[in-house]
């Protein structure tokens, strides 16, 4: 007797093909998703490009409710921000926290630029150990660190820039940046140098006697950190009329901010910005000086350094926040600490 078949075995195996196909092309979508999303199945999920794990700062045991809204860098796209926030603790030690990451080079127009590096820098900013480009503020979380020259766009840098809605630790801020700063050059593929490292903790240091470091003004204003004997970093930020010096200058009561540094890196944030003349008779260094602000660039001891200084919110209309008062002595005090010589006449 002949065994009996069907006409239709073909088919079947057709769609068992078809089904496995399928299946696979599922498989690879659904890693494909995976990796987008920065998720690991076995070391678990990391957030904002892949920076950050989900065991490791900024995360504590029993946060929860993480959502991070992130576009990628790439190669071709060195550009990325990411959004991410959770609620942690339990009761009256409940809280929540957001981090705002983002990469990319700042405002092309002059004006425009020097307003967001004139936000940038918050005065009391600490340094990142061993001379790495960036810096972290001392009791909001915030900071920034420039990737190396070959991932600058259009010649100008690029930055990765971190804020926090609940203070950070400059230890945290500092490892943050650099992850993110690491990751970053890692997707976009622009530089083949080693990743950066935070050998050790970055630490502030105390502005001295002198507020800021400037003699002749009051000590009570001086709230920023930061000391001028830094050879290559200074960064701080004058108190308005009756705030006292219990905590650092607020978002509403600093009366005025400076900045210097000589990092290679930093310094080339401000390229194009101060222009090829003196800021008045005397001076050895290019810039500009007026009622709300000043930005000098000079030679200091060999090295390109440029000093800033805007004038904030809570200022007092006294020479504590002029710049064409407070700025040339500011000037004056860190230059020798940084072993310069005189920048200006008298």
């Amino acid at each position: 007797m002949t065994p009996h078949t069907t006409g239709d075995q073909p088919d079947h195996r057709k769609a068992r093909a078809l089904t496995g196909a399928l299946a696979i092309a599922a498989l690879v979508a659904a890693l494909v998703a995976l990796w987008q999303t920065q998720s690991n199945p076995l070391g678990g999920r990391a957030y904002c490009w892949g920076a950050w794990p989900e065991d490791e700062a900024p995360f504590r045991r029993g946060d929860r409710d993480r959502i991070a809204d992130e576009v990628l860098p790439g190669p071709g796209r060195p550009a990325g921000q990411c959004s991410l926030r959770w609620h942690g603790g339990r009761g009256s030690g409940a809280y929540e926290q957001r981090l705002d990451l983002r990469l990319g080079t700042g405002p092309r127009e002059a004006g425009e630029r020097r307003s967001w590096l004139g936000e940038l820098f918050g005065g009391g900013d600490i340094p990142l150990p061993d001379g790495l480009p960036g810096f972290t503020a001392a009791a909001s979380g915030t900071g920034a660190l420039v990737l190396p020259e070959s991932c600058d766009v259009d010649g100008r840098p690029s930055v990765v820039t971190l804020k926090s809605a609940k203070a950070l630790s400059a230890a945290t801020a500092g490892e943050l940046l650099v992850r993110a700063a690491n990751t970053a050059t890692r997707r976009t593929s622009c530089t083949t140098l080693p990743p950066l490292r935070l050998s050790r903790v970055p630490s502030p240091s105390t502005t001295g006697q002198e507020s800021c470091g400037i003699a002749g003004l009051p000590e009570e204003h001086g709230t920023g950190t930061g000391s001028p004997r830094n050879s290559d970093f200074h960064s701080c930020a004058i108190a308005g009329t009756g705030t006292g010096t219990a905590a650092p200058a607020g978002p509403a009561t600093w009366a005025a901010r400076f900045t210097t540094t000589a990092r290679p890196r930093l310094v080339a944030l401000f390229d194009g910005l101060t222009g090829d003349r003196p800021p008045a008779p005397g001076w050895r260094a290019h810039g500009s000086i007026d009622a709300a602000s000043a930005l000098v660039r000079a030679d200091c001891g060999g090295r390109p350094t440029v000093f800033a200084m805007s004038s904030g919110p809570a200022r007092t209309h006294t020479r504590l926040d002029d710049p064409r008062e407070v700025f040339p002595l500011y000037v004056d005090a860190v230059a020798a600490h940084m072993g310069c010589a005189p920048l200006r006449a008298g």
